[in-house]
């Protein structure tokens, strides 16, 4: 019993804070994609920091304008307490003691100068082990109180979350006090007036093993606040913090290092960055590491990581099967605490590709919704990645328009052997609108012929140039028609030796508007590439008729006039042409938009765009 008692004493860590009168309660709606929160945090936060013997303070992420992690995590009681209770329908706003106003120094004083009816003490105990925490709450009335429709509000905050970059388009990367769990539910937990008909009266409530969410970021920034809230006026009689508690035997996985493209059949040389974030130095600590949902496995640590230092440990060597993967890092088992509870998970995307090669033409038109496909591989530093889309029948979508400036998206194609294809050419259809001339989103597609260890750009575009209609802005999220496409064509003849080719397509935000990529071509050089002066499009835009000319070799041509989605509108066969060829369509009948051209012969397919107006 006594080593119990004597590991209880060093996994149990508590925290009290008391309130012997008024604390002020500031409640903010903020959101990591909305600009002016950003430019008014800063100024919300001095003042907190200047008042922490007055005031308390949650803040609310909610879920506009934009991309916003925190509240994607939670999003059922960021929205009972700003829509449901409050009414809250823009940010940033702010709440004190219930009732919605400026939060400025006047204000505060003013608030903590009014007596409250009641006391609170507030105090929480975190069990290392089981990676759980108790919180009991008590509210006493010195003098007779007869509250009516009167709840104990509790919430969960972590004090500060810091992001390495921006989770949103606003800027931030550093936000406090933020609220991650109600308890037990947003509604909170009823006072009853029965416990304070005399003096002195008190209501304890007690809440017991409640789990730590696997959502939050740093248990040692885990705090609560409490409240006591009348319903139906709104306002807040009480207010306690109980302050964020560090965890002696506490570590994370601060990042991982790995080859995000590789050709074989195992990770090799991953590195993981263990940052100790507890108050005791780290002697030793298992790692856990896992690929995808398969099985964990474990890898000692032994060292002397002390409080606040960083380490490097490398990940064993792990067989992989041929796509893209995710590892996952975590830590257990710190200076033989016993705790299995992962700690500090850290988890990366990178691929292992083992195919060989495909030796024919390669083809994508994303028709399939099973994207991404074999042995391609998406990915992004901020988890910002191209989507497929449904837009020409299938295509895929870089949001521009939503993720934050600097955001960066790839997809990388399965490995072509260029070197069994004649005179290789790469073609693909784009389709973007500028929100306005201030922001450049970016469209580049690189090539690699060492398997991902270096890049030659081979096609960039940005802004008005990689727009379908310069000067033409869309400031709505932007979904192409049949007229907003374009067939761009890319030499590639420098890398024809190349027998394992990565291709990938590269988005940059710049926080501006939609890129969309459809049927991309690699494959034997078209007459277009060849020849260019030889294929002809014409009257371009047409009205009535529109004429194809080219020069025939001898061999047999396919001439088709299809819609943007691929429906083939009019087609002819032409077998064994030699010399000058015309063929021409009617467009009567079909309606004005973007059309393509296309004249296949021996494999070889030739695109060119004509307008029907």
């Amino acid at each position: 019993m006594k080593k119990i008692l004597l590991s209880l004493s060093v996994s149990l860590l508590v925290g009290t804070a008391f309130s012997q009168q008024r604390m002020v309660l500031t409640e903010s709606f903020s959101q990591a994609s909305c600009g002016p929160c950003a430019s008014q945090n800063p100024a919300l936060e001095a003042l907190m920091a200047a008042n922490p013997t007055k005031v308390v303070a949650v803040k609310y992420q909610v879920s506009w304008p934009g991309v916003d992690p925190m509240n994607a995590q939670n999003p059922t009681d960021v929205s009972a307490r700003q829509g449901a209770y409050y009414n809250i329908s823009g940010v940033p706003d702010r709440v004190m003691d219930g009732t919605n106003m400026d939060v400025t120094q006047a204000a505060i004083d003013a608030r903590y100068a009014v007596a409250s009816p009641v006391n609170m003490t507030l105090n929480h105990v975190v069990n290392s082990i089981t990676n759980t925490v108790d919180i009991v709450v008590t509210v006493t009335a010195p003098a007779v109180w007869n509250p009516s429709n009167t709840v104990m509000q509790l919430a969960m905050i972590e004090r500060n979350i810091t992001f390495t970059s921006a989770p949103g388009s606003n800027g931030e990367t550093v936000f406090h006090n933020v609220m991650r769990k109600m308890i037990p539910s947003p509604t909170g937990t009823a006072v009853t007036a029965s416990n304070f008909a005399s003096a002195n009266g008190t209501q304890t409530f007690t809440f017991s093993g409640i789990a730590i969410p696997t959502y939050i970021y740093n248990p040692n920034e885990i705090g609560f606040v409490a409240w006591v809230q009348n319903n139906t006026t709104k306002e807040v009689y009480q207010a306690g913090y109980s302050a964020p508690i560090p965890l002696p035997n506490y570590g994370v996985v601060a990042s991982v290092n790995a080859a995000t493209y590789t050709c074989g059949t195992s990770l090799t040389g991953a590195v993981a960055v263990l940052n100790n974030n507890g108050a005791n130095t780290i002697t030793s600590a298992t790692v856990n590491y896992k690929i995808d949902n398969g099985t964990v496995q474990t890898a000692p640590f032994n060292g002397n990581l002390t409080v606040g230092s960083t380490s490097n440990f490398t990940i064993p060597t792990t067989t992989t099967t041929s796509g893209a993967h995710t590892l996952s890092v975590y830590l257990t088992n710190i200076n033989g605490s016993g705790s299995t509870t992962p700690m500090g998970q850290f988890t990366t995307s990178f691929a292992t590709i083992s195919v060989t090669p495909s030796t024919s033409s390669f083809y994508q038109d994303f028709m399939s919704s099973a994207f991404p496909y074999a042995n391609y591989f998406v990915t992004s530093p901020q988890s910002n990645n191209w989507v497929r889309s449904t837009a020409s029948s299938g295509s895929i979508k870089y949001d521009a328009y939503t993720f934050p400036a600097g955001s960066v998206g790839e997809v990388y194609l399965a490995p072509v052997n260029l070197s069994s294809i004649s005179n290789p050419s790469l073609s693909f259809a784009v389709a973007h609108r500028e929100y306005a001339a201030a922001y450049a989103d970016v469209l580049d597609v690189e090539v690699s012929t060492n398997c991902g260890q270096t890049w030659t750009n081979i096609y960039s575009k940005a802004g008005a140039q990689l727009s379908n209609a310069g000067g033409t802005y869309v400031t709505t999220a932007f979904t192409p028609v049949a007229a907003n496409w374009r067939v761009e064509y890319v030499n590639i003849a420098n890398f024809a030796s190349a027998n394992n080719a990565l291709f990938k397509f590269k988005a940059t935000s710049d926080y501006g508007n939609n890129i969309y990529v459809d049927n991309i071509n690699i494959g034997t050089a078209s007459i277009e590439a060849l020849t260019e002066t030889s294929f002809n499009v014409y009257p371009n835009p047409a009205s009535d008729l529109v004429n194809i000319s080219f020069e025939g070799e001898n061999t047999d041509y396919s001439i088709s006039l299809m819609d943007i989605q691929g429906r083939v509108i009019s087609s002819r066969e032409i077998a064994n042409a030699s010399g000058e060829q015309v063929v021409s369509f009617s467009t009567e009948n079909v309606a004005k938009g973007s059309y393509i051209v296309t004249v296949t012969s021996n494999g070889a397919i030739t695109t060119k765009n004509v307008v029907i107006k």
